[in-house]
């Protein structure tokens, strides 16, 4: 109180202590003020009505103390800036970067446990190589470098040598034999040919397909499509439109590939247990260092008059990761908009550059907050777009504050504290219901399954609260700073060019009655008040508004759910239309990138309790169902059955199942290792040279007839050895089918189910081979699974129809399964290739219903906080429906622009509600505060007091949303276009409808006021009547009974 006795009594300069200087120039202004007032009727100062409140203690601190309030909030932020380069100098992941991939998966999700089980099977290193001697190094596919190629016709002689040359070129470079898929079909590791139409030119299929110089094309092409086997082959590699027909002699396409394998493990690691992920990291890097340079080339200029477009996994992957740098590299130029417009608005240097500064600093501290205390170790894609919404947001929280102190010059203030005060309740009140309501529209994401999204929404919420904390700690420092040293200074060459701070010749009536020097000030309350208000134009206004808001409605109910899968890039990109031309440009083939259901046993949902809760790479531990065994006859039976019930079905039984029928056979496509065993078995009990008279070795196995197997082959069995209790009958069959009788050449069964099963060792049972210090038999089969072929394509489903098709796998196997004995009782159906549909069709739907579920809660809560903050709950209602206006024009906005709900837009209508929320509650803050009771009055205020903050934010945030349409990753340039109409039409409805109807029905007086209510209940919590009355001694702390007969 002695510092406030100070500031009341200083009347003179000399009347200074030293260390009150700092004030000397702003209190005698006020002085001034003060005595040149005395003849204005304080009913005429719209600042003022009744006693002065009494200075926040903040401000108070801030006004007394700048220099050292100032100090204290910039130390800190530079303390956050240099422990944050301290933790990254000394190797702590403060900020740990992860643009790979995008982690959406619902972990207790049974569709995602199955295939995480699938996929980390090896894991545990139990499970061995199926033949050691026929798989090895290179020998399963790492990554496919896929080569489009189109013209009028890709097979003409020229085109043909062209593409010949271009693969022969590709698989030149340097070190490819090192990182190549070695050839199955033999043991020296040599590459495997590329897949491609070139291989039906080049003796690869015979004597007959040995046309180096391509003279005969439509003679080779037709061969192979009348041959069953090669045809299958050849579809691969044709156009939908493609014609070959030997009549006509046309062979016509406009487009094929050519597919080029990289294979792992690399030399120096192990199938089982080494890192894929290094492995890959290496592909990679080979792949960007050798080819990458000669794919674009041919890409961006062709190849003698074949367009080329190419694709790859680990390419792809690469540029993601690059093109997200690039783009976020845009920010800097939403950074340089903000601060030339903030420069502009605020016309200083200093308080631009400690905004923006504050802005920055709070997206460090809101790391270190996401990263040490919450622990959270992914900062994905995602977060990328926090540094778009917070210099928006940041930028109009500067500007409310600044506004609001630029208003309060216009307002009757004795001393700078109580005009820095004035500021400061209004400001902060205003920030903090929008940051409110913002953070809790990010923070409802928070709930999400998936970490992409609710990690993402964590971290944006602090982010929004953090800025918050300081817009209202750190830039009153700046403004007092500004005010008391700089506002009057300039650069010296422009002091000759600085303009009046002030008029003289205004009347005191005409500055505190509103009178600005801004014309944007000036606009507000003058013509567009006049505007909104006329008693024509304000219904053609609502007409129009409401007109809007019917089409946009209609439009919102044609949305439909997307059914292609996730698009990264746009159109234009090489890789999006590589992706398009693998789903849309070829004819149906066995390679085709269809669903692949298989039906697994041996294995139980993977167990992730030990995973980090943000680590997304976790893979988990294995838990085996150690009742599965395939040696019991029932069992063996059974599942044979099965199979053979899934191949006989008809089209009625297949219906929501949708196996595909193999266009050449006719038969629905399962792969059954059962069967193929059974066949091997019948066709080596046969072999009269081994067995005489032929035996019987079809399964199910016996001992019997295993006894008289082992017995054939002395060089592989010593039966001798054998034990009297040896169980493992069915697994040694199985690994005689499986390595090709110990060739050490692999067949076509090894390649085609070698993935399908794994042993491991049997603590009794497992012997090794006579003739090998390696291979052994008597092994446990420890899982296996049967695959099936559908007709469904994982890039072109959608969930709603998707999950009936699941439903309808997942009734079916548990229907088949319950069937089946004990040993095999534990089966389940998964997709683990293409992505796992089934996960992703359940990721699908959970978007979808995340997005409305985040716009019903921030609705919801907008209502309750927007009263609660107006004490009116007409005005909270009236602003709650422009919110939801908004939000209704934004999704009306999808289909509008052509696209549907998916994963993009889902996430992006999440966060529609927190982005909408800011202008409307502004302007409703300014009506409610107004000290008018008439609509017009309090209208009028609202516009003048608010109408600029709310200018002047949204052109900030529109204009940081422009850069973002210049982004290549698709998600970034769509989030700026929903960003840019949803800032766009929030600004449309605050300033046109929402103002609008408040001068035609905005609450006058009490209406509507919650305020006798909320006196109610605090007069009911305390134990006050109507009678008490305020205890005149008590500070207005308390109350008492009325005073009676003296007493």
């Amino acid at each position: 109180m002695e510092h406030d006795r100070e500031l009341s009594q200083i009347s003179k300069p000399e009347e200074f202590e030293p260390h009150q200087k700092d004030h000397e120039a702003v209190n005698s202004v006020y002085i001034k003020e003060k005595s040149n007032l005395a003849a204005v009727s304080q009913s005429s100062l719209p600042g003022k009505t009744g006693k002065q409140q009494e200075p926040l203690a903040i401000c108070k601190f801030i006004v007394r103390r700048p220099k050292l309030a100032f100090g204290l909030t910039l130390g800190w932020n530079i303390f956050v800036m240099f422990l944050s380069a301290i933790l990254i100098q000394t190797g702590y992941d403060l900020l740990p970067i992860d643009f790979a991939g995008i982690p959406l998966n619902i972990l207790d999700d049974r569709a995602f446990l199955r295939v995480k089980a699938w996929m980390n099977r090896g894991e545990d290193g139990t499970v061995l190589s199926n033949g050691a001697d026929v798989g090895g190094e290179r020998s399963s596919v790492a990554d496919n470098l896929q080569i489009f190629y189109q013209a009028d016709n890709v097979f003409t002689q020229e085109h043909l040598k062209t593409i010949s040359d271009f693969e022969t070129k590709l698989l030149s470079v340097n070190n490819f034999e090192k990182y190549c898929k070695a050839d199955s079909r033999n043991s020296d590791n040599n590459c495997s040919k590329p897949l491609s139409i070139v291989r039906f030119f080049d003796g690869t299929f015979g004597p007959m397909f040995n046309d180096p110089t391509f003279s005969d094309i439509v003679g080779k092409l037709s061969t192979a499509q009348n041959s069953p086997q090669l045809n299958e082959v050849l579809q691969f590699y044709l156009g939908k439109e493609a014609v070959i027909n030997s009549t006509t002699s046309t062979a016509k396409s406009s487009i094929t590939r050519t597919m080029i394998q990289f294979g792992y493990p690399l030399a120096g690691y192990d199938e089982q247990t080494g890192d894929l992920d290094e492995q890959q990291k290496k592909v990679q890097t080979f792949l960007v260092e050798n080819m990458r340079d000669l794919l674009i080339d041919a890409n961006e200029n062709g190849l003698s008059g074949l367009t080329v477009t190419y694709t790859s996994g680990q390419l792809f992957s690469y540029l993601i990761q690059s093109q997200v740098i690039k783009d976020l590299m845009l920010a800097a130029g939403s950074f340089l908009f903000i601060f030339i417009f903030m420069l502009i608005q605020t016309q200083s240097l200093f308080l631009t550059s400690c905004a923006v500064g504050g802005i920055l600093m709070s997206f460090l501290g809101t790391n270190l907050v996401y990263r040490i205390i919450l622990d959270y170790q992914y900062f994905g894609i995602f977060h990328v777009l926090s540094i778009f919404i917070v210099l928006g947001i940041g930028a109009d929280d500067v500007f409310v504050f600044n506004d609001t102190w630029r208003a309060t010059a216009h307002e009757k203030h004795e001393r700078l504290d109580e005009r820095l005060s004035a500021c400061y309740r209004r400001a902060s009140k205003a920030m903090l219901i929008t940051s409110l309501t913002t953070t809790i529209a990010f923070v409802a994401n928070a709930f999400n399954p998936m970490l992409a999204i609710s990690s993402f929404g964590i971290f944006s919420g602090i982010l929004v609260m953090v800025n918050y904390l300081s817009a209202i700690t750190f830039f009153p420092c700046v403004i007092i700073i500004y005010h008391l040293y700089f506002e009057n200074w300039t650069w010296p060459c422009f002091r000759c060019c600085k303009k009046k701070v002030e008029p003289t010749n205004l009347t005191e009536a005409e500055k505190f009655d509103g009178h600005r020097k801004n014309f944007i000030v000036r606009f507000f309350r003058g013509p567009y008040y006049y505007f909104v208000v006329h008693k024509i134009a304000r219904w053609v206004l609502l007409v129009l508004s409401l007109g809007l808001i019917v089409f946009f409605v209609y439009m919102a109910t044609t949305i439909g759910p997307q059914e292609e899968q996730i698009q990264f890039l746009k159109d234009s990109n090489n890789f999006q239309k590589a992706s398009n031309l693998n789903l849309e440009g070829f004819r149906p083939s066995s390679d085709d990138n269809v669903i692949q259901v298989y039906i697994v046993w041996g294995l139980k949902h993977q167990d992730l309790s030990a995973c980090h809760k943000t680590d997304s790479k976790c893979k988990g531990k294995t838990v085996w169902d150690d009742g599965f065994d395939l040696n019991p006859k029932p069992a063996q039976v059974s599942l044979l059955q099965l199979c053979k019930k899934i191949e006989d079905m008809t089209d009625e039984e297949n219906g929501d199942l949708k196996i595909r029928r193999n266009s050449i056979t006719g038969k629905l496509e399962v792969k059954c290792f059962l069967d193929r065993i059974n066949d091997f078995l019948i066709n080596e009990g046969n072999n009269t040279a081994l067995y005489t008279p032929a035996a019987d070795l079809s399964l199910p196995t016996s001992e019997t007839k295993m006894t008289t197997f082992m017995n054939a082959h002395p060089e592989l069995y010593n039966t001798s050895a054998i034990s009297p209790n040896f169980y493992r009958y069915f697994e040694t069959g199985m690994s005689y089918w499986l390595n090709n009788g110990y060739s050490g050449v692999a067949s076509y069964d090894f390649r085609e189910y070698n993935k399908l099963i794994g042993v491991v060792n049997d603590t009794f049972d497992t012997q090794q081979i006579s003739n090998s210090s390696v291979l052994t038999f008597g092994t446990r089969l420890r899982y296996a699974a049967v695959t099936v072929n559908t007709t469904l394509q994982s890039g072109k489903l959608g969930f709603e129809k998707g999950l009936v098709t699941v439903e309808a796998w997942e009734k079916f196997v548990n229907d088949e399964v319950a069937k089946l004995p004990p040993s095999l009782s534990g089966g389940f159906q998964c997709t683990p290739n293409r992505g796992n549909t089934w996960h992703w069709l359940k990721v699908q739907k959970s978007l979808v219903f995340s997005a409305i579920q985040g716009i019903i809660i921030g609705i919801a809560l907008a209502l309750p906080i927007l009263t609660i903050a107006t004490q009116n709950f007409i005005l909270g209602s009236l602003a709650t429906m422009t919110i939801m206006c908004v939000t209704v024009t934004v999704v009306g906005i999808i289909p509008l622009a052509g696209w549907k709900l998916g994963v993009l837009e889902s996430l992006n209508l999440s966060l529609v509600v927190g982005l909408a929320v800011d202008y409307v509650v502004h302007l409703a803050e300014g009506y409610h505060i107004s000290k008018h009771t008439d609509r017009s009055g309090r209208l009028r205020d609202m516009l003048e007091n608010v109408g600029i903050s709310v200018l002047s934010g949204a052109c900030t945030t529109l204009g940081a949303s422009l850069f973002m349409l210049m982004a290549e990753i698709l998600f970034f340039m769509q989030f700026g276009i929903f960003m840019f109409c949803t800032i766009g039409f929030s600004l449309i409805y605050s300033l046109v409808f929402f103002t609008v109807v408040l001068g035609i029905c905005g609450p006058q007086n009490q209406t509507g006021s919650i305020t006798p209510l909320i006196t109610w209940v605090k007069n009911k919590l305390t134990g006050r009547n109507k009678y008490d009355v305020d205890c005149g001694v008590c500070g207005g702390q308390g109350f008492h009974t009325p005073v009676k007969n003296g007493q």
